[in-house]
């Protein structure tokens, strides 16, 4: 990587210098592509590095470990970016106002649309918060910035304590955990997931698109930060059941889960409250794709319950769900359910079809958690204590 650029952050005084180097992982079959990247990254003099033994187990970590190797002498932070990303307009501006905001953090500039993390991130939507605490069992990797010094560590840490064949996003949730760094994801995704096939096997899981992708709007990043979490609803795109999975301690992996209406009794909703809401919906139109009524329950009853857990982590009610982020976050949730349900030429209608009743579900559990408490059922809160209360904290020291 000859001739790169490590741009500044924007800085204020009192700030410590930032500044980031990247690189752009590929596969040879994708060559061209991660070239294309690599110039939209030129601001930063980005390079590529191609899986030296393409078609062999383990391609992704193999060149996971070149990529997070190729840390710029004097940089602060390194970028690594997957050859199937498409980013933001004023993706570089955005990523260093992030790693301005939170410089020790791992930050992730992408969860797909079905992933357990991604409902944390409309949790965090809801309340307002840049970013989210990471809740599954992997580091989203498909854009990634690390502190330099801890990126450089990444390629020894895989050759002690990896077998070879292991997804990298696997073993960099490992390697962050045993070096104690704090693992978030941007609300606003600033990275969205391209249409290729899967290179990785990972074709089965269906389209993998962003959580929340605001595109041409989105926005820099602050420092407010939403973790601590103890409950987290999620419909499953494998299973196509609602739960909610919780710990009874912070980082813990130990997570437990029970159906989502288990929340929705303890609030006095139930069954019948998310029957009502798809009765009181528009009727579909002809030549709609059905989706099945045990489908649509399930769906809505974690969307149900996002709300009631976003109340509890301080989310205000009114048109909350109608704000940009939050709205952009809700409208991913039918699709990175469905995705696996649904016909991929069908998905972005039943999708577009389904959203004013996610929105009116989301809306019932805010307004239904801020009138009355919860009882009954051995759930936790939905944060860890110290309990929340006011601003969300701030990382970076600020307010």
């Amino acid at each position: 990587m000859t001739g790169t650029r490590l741009i500044p952050a924007v800085e204020r005084p009192d700030d410590p210098p930032a500044r980031l180097s990247a690189c752009v992982m590929a596969h040879p079959a994708r060559q061209t592509a991660a070239e294309r990247l690599a110039g939209a990254l030129r601001e930063l003099g980005a390079g590529v590095v191609t899986d030296p033994k393409p078609g062999s187990a383990g391609g992704t970590l193999r060149t996971s470990r070149l990529a997070w190797s190729r840390v710029e002498p004097g940089a602060t932070h390194h970028l690594v970016v997957q050859d199937d990303s498409v980013l933001a307009p004023d993706f570089v501006r955005h990523a260093l106002a992030g790693l301005r905001a939170l410089p020790g953090h791992a930050l992730g500039l992408f969860t797909e649309w079905g992933s357990f993390t991604s409902y944390a991130l409309r949790t965090a939507a809801l309340v307002g918060a840049d970013w989210v605490e990471v809740v599954d069992g992997y580091m989203p990797a498909q854009a990634l910035i690390l502190p330099a010094d801890v990126a450089r560590e990444f390629d020894p840490y895989a050759a002690r304590v990896a077998a070879g064949d292991e997804p990298d996003d696997e073993v960099l949730l490992g390697f962050l955990r045993a070096m104690g760094v704090p693992m978030v994801v941007s609300v606003s995704n600033l990275v969205q997931h391209g249409d290729e096939v899967s290179i990785a096997g990972n074709g089965w899981h269906g389209l993998r698109k962003a959580a929340c992708w605001r595109a041409a709007d989105a926005v820099a990043p602050g420092g407010t930060v939403l973790d601590r979490i103890a409950l987290v609803p999620f419909f499953s795109w494998f299973t196509g059941k609602a739960i909610c999975r919780f710990r009874h301690q912070p980082t813990s992996d130990d997570w437990r889960q029970v159906p989502a209406v288990d929340l929705l009794r303890a609030y006095g909703l139930g069954d019948d409250d998310v029957r009502r809401l798809i009765a009181n919906a528009s009727p579909p139109r002809t030549g709609d794709t059905a989706v099945p009524a045990d489908l649509t329950e399930a769906l809505l009853t974690a969307a149900v319950a996002v709300g009631l857990v976003a109340a509890e982590c301080g989310a205000l009610g009114g048109a909350r769900t109608k704000e940009p982020v939050a709205a952009a976050a809700l409208a991913t949730l039918a699709p990175g359910g469905l995705r696996n349900f649904v016909a991929g030429d069908a998905l972005p209608a039943v999708s577009e079809r389904l959203l004013p009743v996610v929105e009116a579900a989301t809306q019932l559990g805010l307004e239904t958690a801020q009138r009355t408490s919860r009882s009954g059922h051995d759930l936790p809160a939905a944060r860890h204590s110290p309990q929340w209360s006011g601003p969300i904290d701030d990382h970076s020291g600020r307010r």
